[in-house]
């Protein structure tokens, strides 16, 4: 009988804001614990919020080996790695008087708006050990500023936002970045006809379900039978990517303790489907590598996240790829993807980009598209949003039908 244990715990300052205003403080320490025990091709698994006696989870996680859950048990041995990439970003006593003088900055440049939601600092902790003398450990400490703002002459909840991950802070960076937003959205222009769509690189992981081992092999993917071809543009590349520092938060193991060779397992390779999502389960049902992009399910058998995965910049700067007048997104609801590739996307808000920065508004719209046109034909090219000074994102530049 073999088992394994992730311990993971997430101290975190959160600060609301509400009406321009520091509200609150919440401190947090989350501690959770899993163990899973196999035996005879079984699992059993019990979890554990706080602290407790691990010989009393491992204990419940044997008893639930009764349920006969087939899993394979397939553990890594004999291997050690410890990756700290942990940064005082705000010290937590600091944390309320750093916040009000963001709002406070930003309250007295823009009076004619109003910011409220949340400023988040997490510090954390995971810790992956089995009984096979494999040990892993990662620290790593995280800043997520999410603000929504709201024109004072308006009525709804909320117009625009700012919002971003890193792993540092910088007040004046996030202040330019909210004037450039700002400052161009009372200025209104028609929508453009015949130019490149900036939008979230994120837009791919409406395809990457259907990369899923299950529903490709079942042949309910619309990449069936494309295994080993090229779809997309050669310049889309997309992997699981565990490298530390790649996305605050994501350890270099997932939650089964895989760990790929470079940190990366690669879906998407100059636009050919190259790999499949599996976890243990399913590679060894159908003798696939493991792509190491398991989530830490509290109680139940794992499960898949694709929040681990990374689209690859095909130029350093946004405005090298841009020449010209261009539709930017920033905010869209609602999206989705047809079985056959179709994409709908309302577009909430959208600015004009043009010569490296925002000129002026637009009025609310959708976009329409295949998936295999996004990243094919209508394909330009994937860069940092540069923007922006603060705010860490990844844009793709395409063609879309823009439907007012």
């Amino acid at each position: 009988m073999e088992h394994e244990k992730i311990v993971s715990e997430t101290i975190s300052y959160s600060i609301n804001v509400a009406n321009s205003a520091v509200e609150s403080l919440r401190v947090s320490n989350d501690l959770k614990t899993v163990v899973r025990v196999y035996d005879d091709g079984k699992i059993g698994i019990a979890g554990r919020i706080g602290e407790g006696d691990d010989g009393e989870l491992l204990c419940a996680a044997k008893e639930n080996l009764s349920q006969g859950v087939p899993y394979p048990c397939n553990l890594t041995a004999d291997v050690v790695r410890n990756e700290d990439a942990s940064c005082k970003i705000i010290d937590g006593s600091e944390m309320v008087f750093s916040c009000r003088s963001l709002v406070k900055r930003l309250s007295e440049a823009h009076p004619d708006f109003i910011f409220s939601n949340k400023i988040n600092t997490e510090n954390c902790h995971i810790t992956y050990t089995n009984s096979l003398n494999t040990s892993y450990d990662f620290k790593s400490d995280s800043i997520v500023i999410s603000l929504t703002i709201k024109a004072a002459e308006s009525a709804n909840i909320m117009d625009l936002g700012y919002g971003t991950y890193q792993n540092y802070y910088d007040e004046d960076a996030i202040c330019r970045d909210v004037d450039k937003l700002l400052s161009v959205y009372r200025v209104k222009e028609e929508i453009p006809q015949d130019v490149p769509v900036i939008i979230s690189a994120d837009i791919i992981q409406y395809a990457l379900p259907d990369v899923i081992a299950e529903k490709y092999l079942s042949g309910a993917s619309i990449f069936n039978g494309k295994l080993g071809q090229q779809v997309f543009a050669s310049g889309l590349n997309v992997a699981v990517d565990r490298t530390v520092g790649n996305k605050m938060n994501i350890p270099f193991f997932d939650a089964e303790g895989t760990v790929c060779q470079g940190d990366k397992f690669f879906l998407i390779r100059h636009g050919e489907i190259c790999g499949l999502f599996t976890y243990k389960r399913s590679a060894s049902n159908f003798n696939l590598p493991l792509s190491g992009n398991v989530s830490d399910r509290f109680d139940g058998v794992p499960s898949f996240s694709v929040s681990d995965t990374k689209t690859y910049i095909t130029c350093d700067s946004l405005k090298e790829l841009v020449k010209g007048k261009a539709i930017y997104v920033a905010l869209t609801s609602g999206g989705d993807m047809t079985p056959s590739g179709d994409l709908g996307l309302p577009v909430m808000l959208a600015y004009i980009y043009e010569d490296g920065k925002l000129t002026a508004t637009l009025p609310e719209f959708t976009l329409s598209g295949n998936i295999f046109d996004v990243f094919g034909k209508d394909f330009i090219g994937i860069a940092r949003n540069d923007a922006f000074e603060y705010l860490d994102e990844t844009v793709v530049v395409t063609k879309f039908k823009v439907n007012k």
